[in-house]
């Protein structure tokens, strides 16, 4: 390799998957998750389509829906790059590809965190300010207003790492990718310049939003128990219920976050790195349908109904 910094962006980029296992038992592992995210993504589009039957008839119901939306892109995004490099043979792709591959694997991601952020914070919104909950966000259109900008926060933070990359100063035309898909950190250390700063600030933005959705999480969940707990009405037993639910969605993220953020850097058998990504990116989802499905009541009522009329026409 050259030891002269170029100046211009390389044109390809080499995704080493020689950690990876390319023989048959890799692929039937590739093929077993592949099914699992094709059976995701249709429970995926039938909890959105339930949220749309119900005309999004409460804030929660557009954010389920947006979430969902998030874990199926960030599934698709994950499995179609292993398949391309894997099951297609893909080792050598353009750096424009490799950027597009970072943008949309960080938008999926960071809008999946964000989504559920601001679902807590609407739910802790109704259940504790719910005279200006209902006037602000119920009655006029303020959870798509909130949820068109948590949005765009989203696609501008994905939009910087891409700048970022762009930063970087490479010593070849061509550069190697010790992964099977692009993302900011490994194309970094491929880098012979800046990559330190690149780094750092994938690093700070991800866990600053990483950080701010567990907190919330916790800070939201904690409070909203110690207020329902004691008491007995509907509107309470129904507030802890959408809670817990939240509870459990975000359990199955920071849980596939965990696999991919810190499992990998600990865990160093051959073929670990790609079964653990695999189980990162297809874990929410396959769990948050189930978990929305079965727990919301509007999302449960509406497959029960369709259900019904599908078993009276048989």
């Amino acid at each position: 390799m050259n030891t002269t910094a170029v100046v211009s962006l390389p044109l390809t980029v080499i995704l080493d998957t020689s950690d990876n296992p390319l023989d048959n038992g890799g692929r039937v592992v590739l093929w077993i998750f592949t099914i699992i995210m094709c059976i995701s993504i249709i429970l995926n589009s039938g909890v959105i389509m339930a949220c749309l039957y119900n005309r999004f008839n409460s804030p929660m119901l557009l954010f389920i829906a947006l979430s969902s939306l998030a874990d199926t892109c960030l599934g698709i995004v994950g499995v179609s790059c292993y398949l391309s490099a894997i099951i297609g043979l893909r080792h050598v792709i353009s750096f424009s590809e490799c950027l597009f591959q970072i943008f949309c694997l960080y938008f999926a991601l960071f809008q999946q965190f964000l989504t559920t952020w601001l679902m807590y914070v609407d739910r802790h919104w109704a259940i504790f300010w719910p005279y200006s909950y209902v006037a602000l966000i119920a009655n006029k259109g303020g959870a798509v207003k909130l949820a068109i900008v948590i949005w765009t926060v989203g696609l501008l933070l994905s939009i910087s790492f891409l700048v970022v990359a762009t930063q970087l100063v490479f010593c070849d035309l061509a550069v190697v990718v010790k992964d099977g898909f692009c993302s900011i950190s490994p194309v970094a250390k491929s880098a012979c310049g800046n990559a330190y700063f690149s780094i750092i600030y994938s690093i700070t933005a991800a866990y600053v939003v990483y950080g701010l959705t567990g907190l919330t999480a916790l800070v939201s969940t904690w409070c909203i128990v110690q207020k329902c707990r004691k008491s007995s009405t509907e509107a309470n037993v129904k507030a802890l219920h959408t809670c817990f639910t939240q509870l459990f969605a975000s359990v199955a993220q920071f849980i596939a976050l965990s696999l991919m953020g810190g499992l990998k850097r600990f865990v160093h058998l051959p073929g670990a790195s790609f079964i653990i990504d695999l189980i990162s990116v297809v874990t929410p989802a396959a769990v948050n349908p189930l978990i929305f499905g079965f727990r919301i009541q509007e999302i449960r009522e509406t497959f029960i109904r369709i259900f019904r009329q599908l078993r009276t026409k048989m």
